[in-house]
């Protein structure tokens, strides 16, 4: 950029620190510069490779303009770039009606889908289908948003007979995340691959010798590096749109995919389980 015209309080002010910044942080701040747009859908592994830096250099740089974090910093400068309406939802503008917005909303859905169709990647999928299959106990882990598809998914699997378990609680998920055992399958759900309980969680599964399944709309995000196995799903956020309902559809069409899949390969044995949950909940129906 080679004016400052139009440019938002975030920009700016990279701009003024410019000269106090060291040479790899320079790097870092002229990336932004030139990519705000892209960068509030990267990850801060993402950023550091693209700007050719250690993702601690990436850390500096946001603490340096006094953010608390990276995911603190993208929010400012989402605050920036991103239209009111589009905090939103991306694809509506004011003037759309009933049916142009129905239209719009669900067709952005199916674009979701058929996005998180093309990036199953087959061995990483059979890999994950196998491990859940093979496991004593499977754990989810989730915060927020994805803390709901957590439970969702320890709901589904647990009808099919598996011994499955989401805690809501972050300190409980720790506990659980320590206590698993080689036999066991953790599996971390986070849109942006960086949310920290669950990368510290899966970290902590992981020294216990489970199996560890990264669900993650990013392939170049900490939880990747955790992960044995790494599904990828289509959620395009920006810091203002958490929680979008298209990525929740996203994550819950791979939860089903497994879900199918090791209820499959369990035959009579997982149909079975679900007659047995069916009939302990039918007394609690009209």
């Amino acid at each position: 950029m080679s004016t400052t015209q139009g440019m938002g309080k975030t920009l700016l002010k990279i701009r003024s620190h410019l000269n106090g910044l060291t040479k790899t942080e320079q790097k870092v701040a002229q990336y932004i510069l030139d990519n705000a747009s892209d960068i509030i859908y990267h990850s801060v592994t993402e950023l550091a490779e693209k700007a050719d830096v250690g993702e601690t250099t990436v850390l500096r740089f946001c603490r340096k303009l006094k953010f608390q974090g990276f995911q603190d910093f993208k929010l400012s400068l989402a605050q920036d770039l991103v239209k009111p309406i589009d905090n939103l939802h991306e694809e509506v503008s004011e003037d759309d009606d009933s049916t142009a917005l129905n239209e719009k909303i669900i067709a952005n859905h199916i674009r979701t889908l058929e996005q998180t169709r093309e990036l199953a990647v087959s061995d990483q999928l059979g890999k994950a289908i196998d491990a859940l299959f093979q496991a004593h106990s499977i754990y989810f882990f989730g915060v927020g948003s994805s803390g709901l598809t957590a439970m969702q998914a320890a709901h589904s699997f647990s009808r099919i007979g598996k011994r499955s378990s989401a805690k809501i609680d972050t300190h409980f998920q720790a506990m659980e995340a320590a206590l698993m055992t080689k036999d066991d399958v953790a599996v971390g759900i986070s849109i942006s691959g960086s949310t920290k309980d669950t990368v510290e969680n899966l970290t902590l599964a992981k020294k216990t010798g489970a199996t560890v399944i990264a669900i993650t709309s990013n392939a170049r995000s900490p939880i990747t590096k955790v992960a044995d196995i790494v599904l990828l799903m289509i959620a395009r956020e920006n810091p203002l749109q958490g929680s979008s309902l298209a990525a929740k559809i996203s994550q819950l069409a791979v939860i089903d995919i497994l879900n199918v899949a090791v209820s499959l390969q369990m035959k009579d044995e997982a149909l079975k389980y679900r007659e047995i949950s069916a009939k302990a909940i039918s007394e609690k129906l009209f």
